[in-house]
């Protein structure tokens, strides 16, 4: 099976000083005070507080452009919403008003703002080796069905006859399916793809064509504010302009990954 190599803890704050870290040196103290203050979900493998993983390559990617400063602290999950929804000159990646909005993450009064779409998220449901593959969500009646903790799959699928099993790390969650101690899983893509690689497992049976909710959208989150306001305009401008000049169907091959099922929208 091809292993997909990620880069070294920490890469990503080497930006040329573009990209400001907790852990970096790379910006000073008032650099740092100028720039966005990004909060990264930390989860797993994919997104690890270590600084290594697919979406913090992405991010340094994404964020790494003269006209963008990015103040980009990651934590653990819960611990970022937190910090962002404290911080209210701040950014949460990688969110969506959509997700919010299904997860009930922020409420009151509070304004937000979101950037174009940088990537497709899209969620699927994998079956064990011997159980049938999931097309509709009636075929889940009686299952044992993983999901990530803190999520709110189970109001979004809807039903009181799946048993549904919260797990915290997504590498933990794909190690129940493929012993067997859960007869399905909810994943996003491509995460399932590097967290399976990485434990030297094919990707699970799934079909294609059925999610149990719309597809999400990988996105910054900000609260509404001028500076923010700004900053998104700037963000949307490099989304634009990496997604058209072809740099992102680069990134995303470089990944492993085939950038038509990833890109925010075809390329001309």
């Amino acid at each position: 099976m091809k292993q997909v190599t990620h880069r070294a803890a920490g890469m990503l704050l080497a930006a040329a000083g573009l990209i400001c870290g907790a852990a970096s040196n790379t910006c000073s103290a008032e650099e740092r005070s100028r720039a966005t203050r990004i909060h990264a979900t930390g989860w797993g493998i994919t997104l690890a507080v270590d600084g290594s993983g697919f979406y913090n390559d992405f991010a340094d990617f994404a964020f790494g452009d003269p006209a963008l400063h990015a103040d980009y602290r990651i934590s653990p999950y819960k611990r970022a919403v937190r910090a962002f929804l404290e911080d209210k000159n701040s950014c949460v990646y990688p969110k969506s008003i959509a997700v919010i909005r299904r997860t009930h993450m922020a409420r009151g009064g509070n304004a937000f703002i979101e950037s174009d779409a940088m990537l497709r998220s899209p969620v699927r449901i994998f079956s064990a080796a011997d159980t049938p593959v999931i097309t509709r969500t009636e075929d889940l009646a009686g299952l044992r069905l993983a999901f990530a903790l803190g999520s709110k799959l189970p109001e979004s699928i809807g039903r009181d006859d799946v048993r549904f099993v919260p797990v915290a790390d997504e590498a933990d969650k794909a190690k129940l399916l493929y012993t067997g101690t859960v007869d399905a899983v909810v994943a996003n893509m491509p995460d399932a793809f590097f967290v399976f690689d990485s434990l030297g497992r094919d990707l699970p049976r799934y079909d294609p064509a059925y999610s149990p909710f719309p597809e999400p959208k990988i996105r910054v989150f900000c609260h509404d504010t001028a500076e923010n306001r700004v900053f998104i305009s700037a963000l949307n401008a490099r989304i634009n302009a990496v997604v058209t000049s072809g740099e992102a169907s680069a990134f995303l091959s470089r990944a492993g990954l085939t950038p038509g099922r990833y890109l925010p929208r075809p390329q001309p």
